[in-house]
């Protein structure tokens, strides 16, 4: 008895370390799918997981405890402490990482990202709050966001702790190089990933808001005197007021300079607060922002100013135009304005 006893343990301890061996070690530093997602120990085929024995089996708990998990992912804090918080029984977070395992019915909303990614508990309150907005990044049409939500951007994460465009978002054709590109390729009318954003407000002929900030034309020239000013266009400076902290007119402003990705209380997902400007000063940095109906000159305020200027409403002095123009900026400001049915050339 005592002989089978051992080799009952010795055989429990060579399945445990073969399990760990397949799963990565501790302390990487980084996380193992950071050059391709296939880096991780992929659960696809039967013979993947412990040879088998393990495939198909939805309890991952039974053989992978706490410890081993945290130990494992050690290369993102985070991510290592979410194991003392989510359930045992919470699987949707592996099969993200790890494949399928031959579990049937799996989905996009099997995979549970918000479990984790709207918990405080877990990611904290700066991270937690940007999925608790009453506007959502809502792609599926259901009015809120949602794990299937997540992975049309999010397919591929490294889940490292920092968004790097090159890993952290789901690729068309070729890898992203800036958040900006990550937005317009959807934000460009083609239905790409399944997903047809809305038209523009204020020239609701226009879906494609690549080219409105691209511009239009076989040439450049032509294309940066069709595009937004916040776009490809080069600006002429301001005659109302000034930049600012360091933006200036011969930029291409980043989409996340006025708006949240994930969710905002302001329409449109408009920025809450001037700290997505990074280039702004810390005075616009630290107001808040509040859309009210079609007033939008709490976000402007953030990057444009004039010492002479009235209260925005948020503490920040708003731009002064002369009486021949209207107050409210998106009267001549908007996405589309320069290729749109006005052709004005503003915004």
């Amino acid at each position: 008895m005592k002989a089978y006893s051992r080799y009952i343990i010795a055989v429990f301890i060579l399945a445990s370390l073969a399990l760990l061996t397949a799963c990565g070690s501790s302390g990487d530093g980084d996380s193992p799918i950071r050059d391709m997602k296939g880096n991780a120990p992929q659960l696809t085929v039967p013979k993947n997981h412990n040879g088998g024995s393990a495939w198909g089996n939805d309890k991952c708990y039974l053989c992978h405890n706490i410890k081993k998990l945290k130990d494992i992912h050690a290369y993102n804090t985070k991510l290592a402490d979410s194991f003392d918080t989510v359930s045992e029984t919470d699987i949707g977070a592996c099969l993200y990482c790890h494949g399928t395992n031959g579990i049937q019915g799996i989905t996009a909303d099997t995979y549970q990202c918000l479990t984790c990614h709207k918990d405080e508990a877990v990611v904290g309150k700066d991270s937690a709050d940007m999925f608790h907005g009453a506007n959502v990044h809502d792609f599926n049409g259901d009015g809120e966001i949602g794990n299937s939500d997540c992975v049309v951007c999010h397919a591929w994460s490294d889940m490292n702790g920092t968004i790097d465009p090159t890993v952290d978002f789901t690729a068309g054709s070729s890898a992203y190089t800036d958040i900006n590109s990550v937005c317009l390729n959807c934000h460009d009318g083609n239905g790409a990933f399944g997903v047809m954003p809305p038209a523009l407000k204020f020239e609701t002929e226009v879906t494609n808001l690549f080219a409105t900030f691209k511009g239009l034309g076989s040439t450049e020239s032509e294309m940066k005197s069709t595009a937004d000013i916040h776009g490809a266009k080069v600006g002429i400076g301001q005659s109302f007021g000034v930049f600012r902290g360091t933006y200036s007119n011969n930029m291409e402003l980043p989409c996340l300079s006025c708006h949240q990705v994930h969710s905002s209380d302001n329409p449109y997902l408009i920025t809450e607060s001037g700290k997505t400007a990074a280039l702004a000063d810390s005075d616009a940095k630290n107001a808040a922002v509040k859309v009210t109906e079609n007033n939008f000159s709490e976000l402007c305020a953030v990057c444009h100013t004039n010492p002479a200027g009235a209260d925005a409403g948020n503490g920040l002095k708003e731009v002064v135009h002369t009486s021949t123009y209207s107050s409210n900026c998106t009267d001549c400001h908007y996405h589309g304005s320069g290729s749109g049915t006005d052709k004005n050339g503003l915004f």
